[in-house]
């Protein structure tokens, strides 16, 4: 008989705590609408692609290497791509001054020396574009009269200019009689680029300014004998 006195009663308990768990979860639905309705959308988060090829100013690439001159000739040969944020182009004029000098001073004789390359990486859709800003240097043994060149001198190669000049630094330890000679070029490396008829004197441009910019990292006396401009060389 208890049994079936209680039952009704714990049926009752039942219903009433059904009641109030419904009635707590109704009233945080209208507290996090209310609380919603006063805020903004968050700011939606960089994509994942924007945050692998960042785009950097053309005259960053290449630090201390490119003017605002050869910024705009590197867009043409890039062909008004935008140039894509990599570690291969923070390569700048401090590293390449740093190497030949210290390559330099590791002894006297005929050597060839090296530097860091700067690749400059540039995007067009999801195409690449590519090209290269290399300095070499060289020197030869004192009063050696097969010294290959001397003075300024523009290279020519295909979908490539170079800019050879003597550097007579006390920076660098080298003297009038044995000057270090230095070459700086670009290499467009794009295999659909327009190539020399149309982008040569982009090319020129690009060394020039790498050329100028090694030749005050390096101390050159009257650096190097270079012109202001990439304008003043001599056409072919």
């Amino acid at each position: 008989m208890t049994t079936k006195k209680n039952a009704p009663m714990a049926h009752t308990a039942r219903s009433t705590r059904t009641a109030r768990v419904a009635a707590l979860a109704a009233l945080a639905v209208l507290v996090a609408t209310i609380a919603g309705c006063g805020s903004s959308d968050p700011e939606p988060k960089p994509s994942r692609s924007s945050k692998q090829r960042p785009e950097v100013e053309r005259t960053e690439a290449c630090p201390g290497l490119i003017t605002d001159a050869a910024g705009e000739a590197l867009m043409h040969v890039l062909q008004s791509s935008q140039v894509v944020n990599n570690a291969a182009q923070t390569v700048g004029v401090a590293a390449m001054g740093k190497a030949l000098e210290e390559a330099y001073r590791e002894g006297a004789g005929p050597r060839e020396l090296t530097a860091p390359v700067c690749t400059i990486t540039g995007s067009v859709g999801l195409g690449k574009r590519v090209g290269e800003i290399r300095i070499a240097a060289g020197s030869a043994a004192p009063g050696d009269p097969g010294a290959a060149g001397t003075g300024v001198r523009v290279v020519r190669a295909d979908k490539q200019r170079g800019v050879s000049f003597d550097c007579v630094s006390t920076r660098v330890g080298s003297t009038r009689a044995v000057p270090l000679r230095i070459t700086a070029s670009y290499e467009d490396k794009y295999q659909n680029s327009k190539g020399d008829a149309a982008l040569g004197e982009d090319y020129l441009v690009l060394a020039h300014s790498a050329a100028l910019a090694i030749a005050r990292e390096s101390g050159c006396e009257n650096t190097g004998g270079l012109p202001a401009e990439a304008a003043a060389f001599p056409k072919p």
